[in-house]
């Protein structure tokens, strides 16, 4: 009996310990790093070089037309309202918002905004990123919740990859129902903006493809939403420009 428990042990033991080891993260560090300084308002950001492309470590910050999202009213339906920001939380401060989390750019803002040399990325560059964190190829081609570990290794500084990816939520319209555009999910999702457009969807309104992490998963979300929104930006870059 006393052996029998004594196996059973050394079996618990032996899986605990190889549950232990598959969930440690592997190390994944920028083979290169560095500071870039947008020279339209003076904002440095780092960046980190992973694969062949190289991505900024902060959202980014550039204000179009010299304003901040949230002195801005936007026209989410094409010419018919214009909207300014509103929150569901009181005494919001969207000043503290900004500096954590940068700016929200509409789909139209953050294609053309994104500094000389940069771009938003585009779908290919979310994937390229994604499987240089471990993804594989058929989940990068999928939607919804894809991957094991990418999210995590997204949000890491500089103890590993240092994309420190932020969970800045979205500004969501509401425009449906006449009560405006939303500020939301911040601190719980992190939404960012691909520059490619979802082809044939069917739909007669644009789509593009988006990113969504989450503080509950570590997998990444891929979808395509259409344009009555705001989101963050990454930039990024081909590797040694």
């Amino acid at each position: 009996m006393k052996r029998y428990i004594i196996a059973i042990y050394v079996c618990c033991c032996a899986v605990l310990c190889s549950c232990s080891k598959d969930d440690k993260l592997p190390d994944i560090r920028p083979t290169a790093t560095g500071e870039y300084m947008d020279v339209r308002d003076g904002n440095t950001y780092g960046w980190v070089r992973i694969g062949d492309l190289e991505w900024m470590t902060e959202n980014l910050k550039y204000q179009v037309n010299g304003l901040p999202y949230y002195e801005c009213e936007y026209d989410v339906l094409g010419g018919y309202y214009l909207y300014p920001i509103r929150s569901q939380i009181l005494d919001t401060d969207f000043e503290a918002d900004y500096e954590k989390y940068g700016n929200f750019y509409t789909w139209e803002e953050a294609v053309e905004n994104c500094p000389e040399g940069w771009r938003l990325p585009t779908d290919e560059d979310w994937k390229n990123l994604e499987m240089a964190l471990g993804m594989s190829a058929r989940d990068a081609d999928a939607e919804g919740w894809r991957g094991n570990r990418e999210a995590t290794l997204l949000q890491q500084g500089a103890e590993g990859t240092g994309m420190a990816l932020l969970l800045g939520g979205e500004v969501a319209s509401t425009a449906a129902y006449d009560v405006g555009l939303f500020w939301s999910f911040v601190g719980v999702y992190g939404y960012y903006w691909s520059a490619s457009e979802v082809e044939d969807n069917g739909l007669q309104t644009a789509t593009v493809w988006f990113r969504k992490i989450s503080a509950h998963y570590t997998n990444v979300y891929r979808g395509a939403v259409t344009l009555q929104r705001l989101m963050r930006v990454r930039c990024c870059r081909d590797a040694g420009k």
